[in-house]
């Protein structure tokens, strides 16, 4: 009887949390995450503030996980449209492929506000968004791959590190799309990210 009460208290406790992350996800998109308080989220999950903290440490700790989970579902889109590409498709059209689809994937899945906001966030360090910012996430793990298979081939060479030329990828795509954010509406993501990975793939021909 007393494992059965345990299982229920672990699916219920389960299922506020659930329910606490689907609200803060919410009212997040709507409002600045600096003007959405716990009180707020609580208020509308229907709990106690006390019951928030059985779950959470903070509202910070909430808003790093939501980072996470985005992270990761947009890392894991990212590796299913690579997974599409032909094996014998040359590096650099792959590399080209793969930053298309993170710009409209910046630009439509994800949008402007949604951006900005995350931005924001990083920029005060006040939330562990290390997600975002790890070098073990799997969007740079890609571009690895494919540079990597790029000098491997011979269709590229460098005297730097693969690891290092994957970082100035994402690097790269980051920077315009920090500029695409001060400069909104008047910049074209999509188009700067494209000719910045053009221009970085120049300087690794090997003519």
């Amino acid at each position: 009887m007393e494992d059965k009460k345990t299982d229920k208290r672990k699916v219920q406790g389960a299922e506020t949390k659930r329910k606490l992350v689907e609200i803060a996800d919410r009212l997040f998109r709507e409002r600045s995450y600096s003007d959405v308080s716990i009180e707020d989220i609580t208020h509308e999950a229907g709990i106690t503030k006390g019951a928030f903290y059985v779950h959470f440490a903070s509202k910070d700790a909430l808003i790093a996980l939501l980072i996470a989970d985005y992270t990761a579902r947009t890392d894991a889109d990212y590796k299913a449209v690579f997974d599409t590409f032909p094996p014998n498709m040359p590096a650099s059209g792959v590399l080209l492929a793969l930053t298309e689809k993170i710009a409209d994937v910046l630009t439509g899945d994800i949008g402007y506000d949604n951006i900005k906001k995350i931005y924001q966030i990083l920029l005060t360090g006040a939330v562990d968004a290390k997600a975002v910012k790890s070098y073990d996430r799997e969007l740079y793990t890609l571009f690895y791959g494919i540079l990597e298979q790029g000098i491997r081939k011979g269709e590229f060479q460098s005297d730097l590190p693969v690891e290092v030329l994957s970082r100035h990828f994402v690097m790269a795509i980051r920077g315009i799309c920090i500029d695409w954010c001060i400069q909104y509406p008047n910049v074209d993501l999509k188009a700067q990210s494209l000719e910045h990975c053009q221009m970085l793939m120049q300087g690794l021909q090997n003519e």
